[in-house]
């Protein structure tokens, strides 16, 4: 196991520094994020949970190597690509208050966009394809053959984005929106007449292909980015929406935040000599 966990942080590492060029900016989002959630899981109760939630979040945006070839124009000048990876806690109660739910989310993707631009560069609009896979674990205070569930997905979404920036003085400002919707994925629904004990001895229910015929997903978010001489700083909000499930079996997460990031670009380069 030890073997496999470092030949993956290797090959991390060696597809970002082939990634990585002298001329290349890359940008880097470090956030914090805290809001209020509502979520249904039947599988744990029949009731609605709702709540509060915190996170922790990262992501980088970079262009691609302009020495990349593709098709007839011979560079990739106007497409970048972004990764994300977040992680969030939750606590809930339910409707009647009589029972609570702890959640850990973790996600991460990766995508890329092609870029257009007017005004100066002050007007952007991207779309493009963009990958999430990520897992969440809930735990119920209060319930005997069932006190956790576990959701597992992955999915091809898309992309869309649009920003504004206009200038004070020493100062910039960038309005953003952001939103992605799932197209197709898998998912993994527990099989609503097991215990928790007969998922435990390898019945795990079932793997399936999913898109917007059973699974419904909506990320976007709106955010100010505010350039100060010294630093560079995000506000904003984000919203989340996941609803799906079978015949027997809903789950629905509805959460909304608010979020505060830093913001900083560097370049790597490559050292010839050690």
């Amino acid at each position: 196991m030890r073997r496999i966990i470092t030949i993956l942080i290797i090959s991390v590492c060696s597809v970002i520094c082939v990634m990585a060029n002298d001329s290349i900016v890359h940008t880097n989002v470090l956030k914090v994020k805290f809001g209020t959630g509502y979520q249904l899981d039947t599988y744990l109760s029949p009731l609605a949970y709702t709540g509060w939630q915190v996170g922790i979040g990262n992501e980088w945006w970079q262009p691609f190597r302009q020495d990349t070839r593709l098709g007839r124009t011979g560079r990739l000048a106007d497409w970048a690509h972004v990764g994300k990876l977040d992680v969030s806690g939750s606590r809930n109660i339910n409707s009647a208050h009589s029972n609570l739910a702890y959640a850990i989310e973790c996600v991460g993707g990766w995508g890329a966009f092609y870029n257009w631009r007017w005004l100066d560069n002050r007007l952007k609009v991207f779309l493009g394809p963009y990958m999430e896979a990520g897992f969440t674990v809930r735990y119920i205070s209060v319930n005997v053959n069932k006190p956790l569930s576990l959701d597992i997905g992955t999915e091809v979404m898309a992309m869309s984005g649009i920003s504004w920036s206009f200038y004070g003085k020493n100062t910039s400002y960038r309005l953003n929106y952001q939103i992605r919707t799932n197209l197709i994925g898998m998912d993994y629904i527990p099989d609503y007449w097991q215990s928790y004990y007969e998922m435990s001895e390898g019945v795990l229910g079932k793997f399936r292909c999913s898109g917007h015929w059973n699974h419904h997903t909506v990320k976007h978010e709106l955010t100010l980015d505010m350039q100060f001489p010294h630093s560079t700083w995000r506000v904003g909000a984000e919203h989340q929406y996941v609803n799906y499930g079978n015949a027997y079996t809903r789950f629905v997460r509805h959460q909304m935040n608010i979020v505060i990031g830093c913001i900083w670009n560097y370049h790597i380069k490559a050292n010839k000599k050690l």
